[in-house]
């Protein structure tokens, strides 16, 4: 595309933009910095690498001046903007700081500094929107993957539109950092909460902590003592494509997600499918777990539900065992099944091994407590959870809206 051409296009995609908002290059806002390192071959120096994505900068193990070779390296300067110019186009850019000085990067990640009329973060910001992805890949011509190289001369060409306030951009920053703190906390309250549900499963699920009010003595157990029945499953033939129009959910791996209970399947079918092939409906309320292909996982149904071939439906006697207490067994189980599978390439277990499977089994009442606790874990997980994408989402948009000067922020504050 002709650079004139380019340009238009450009700015009539910033014609919705704010009126005091600037359209300029990039060339005019930014300031190459370029600092040659002098190897030396017995010192030790330590590069930088830049994920993709906006995921930031990662530190490559310490190297000797020799093992760089003939490698033209850089100083690493704080505050900049820095660019992998091979994965640009896949939003490989990032901003240096103070945990980068003293170290490297090779010329492959040039460096800008802000000529003062810009906010570097509000520039990386815009870089990580799909529109700025887009004037990335614009400024990357070539072929796929590694022919796709940043050209400096084009980066510096493109045109941006930025509010003319540079408090304006640093406002606008400091909002989206505020998101982003509050998405990393509730990360690591997740992290924190399945830590917690850990412990608990380590302890109640193998009566190293007993709670309160129960004595009783424990029990190993055989699952093939303690269930009435285990069903198989199948797939239909994929050539009728009639049979995977019905609405009898299907359960394969793929259904797999780490819910403790499932409603819904990714494909459904009919009741014919399931009389014409080995599938096998499960009724409602049994435990469905993989026996190849994610060995150890599964979930309670709470629907009819039909399996395939790589999954079990385990029919328990409620008398001696709680289902979901059978549940949680197999989650603290799952390692010691994926021992026992056998296969090259995808490992399964066979009835009989599934069924010699033995865990700790307390008297019937402690296993409802027990699981009662964790399903209380479970939930609050998937609640955090929820909240998470949700926070995503909103601060999703919110970066659509100011940064295409759709919202603006508090003019007074601004000011």
């Amino acid at each position: 595309m002709q650079s004139g051409n380019k340009h238009s296009i450009i700015r009539r995609h910033y014609a919705s933009y704010p009126d005091d908002w600037i359209i300029t290059e990039l060339g005019e806002l930014l300031e190459r910095v370029v600092k040659p390192v002098e190897v030396i071959p017995d010192h030790e120096y330590r590069e930088i690498g830049i994920r993709s994505h906006g995921k930031g900068l990662f530190h490559k193990e310490p190297v000797t001046g020799s093992g760089l070779g003939n490698k033209s390296v850089f100083w690493v300067e704080v505050d900049c903007l820095i660019i992998n110019i091979v994965f640009a186009w896949e939003q490989a850019v990032g901003i240096t700081t103070t945990h980068e000085k003293g170290m490297i990067a090779s010329h492959r990640f040039p460096m800008w500094q802000s000529k003062g009329n810009v906010e570097l973060h509000y520039l990386l910001r815009f870089f990580l929107t799909p529109f700025g992805r887009h004037l990335l890949e614009l400024a990357s011509p070539g072929g796929a993957g590694r022919n796709k190289t940043l050209v400096q001369d084009e980066f510096n060409k493109t045109l941006v539109c930025i509010p003319s306030n540079i408090k304006e951009q640093q406002k606008i920053v400091k909002i989206l950092s505020t998101w982003d703190n509050a998405i990393e906390l509730k990360e690591q309250l997740i992290a924190e909460k399945k830590r917690q549900k850990q412990w608990l499963m380590q302890n109640l699920m193998t009566g190293r902590k007993r709670l309160p009010g129960f004595s009783g003595d424990w029990q190993r157990v055989r699952l093939g003592d303690v269930c009435k029945n285990v069903f198989g499953g199948g797939t239909p033939p994929r050539n009728i494509e009639h049979y995977y129009k019905g609405s009898i959910p299907w359960v394969t791996v793929k259904d797999l997600d780490g819910v403790q209970q499932k409603y819904d399947s990714i494909e459904h079918i009919t009741i014919d499918a399931v009389q014409q092939s080995t599938s096998k409906i499960i009724q409602k309320g049994n435990l469905i777990v993989a026996t190849r292909m994610g060995l150890g996982r599964g979930f309670i149904n709470m629907v009819d539900m039909a399996i395939n071939q790589d999954m079990k439906g385990i029919i328990l006697d409620d008398k001696l065992v709680s289902t979901e207490f059978a549940y949680y067994s197999f989650i603290e189980l799952g390692s010691n099944l994926e021992r026992l599978g056998n296969g090259s390439t995808v490992k399964g277990i066979d009835l009989q091994t599934l069924l010699k499977m033995t865990f700790n089994l307390p008297p019937l009442p402690e296993q409802a407590a027990i699981a009662k606790i964790l399903s209380t874990a479970d939930r609050e997980i998937s609640l955090h959870e929820k909240q998470l994408d949700e926070i995503k989402k909103q601060k999703n948009a919110l970066i659509q809206l100011l940064l295409a000067g759709i919202v603006r922020v508090n003019a007074l504050e601004v000011s």
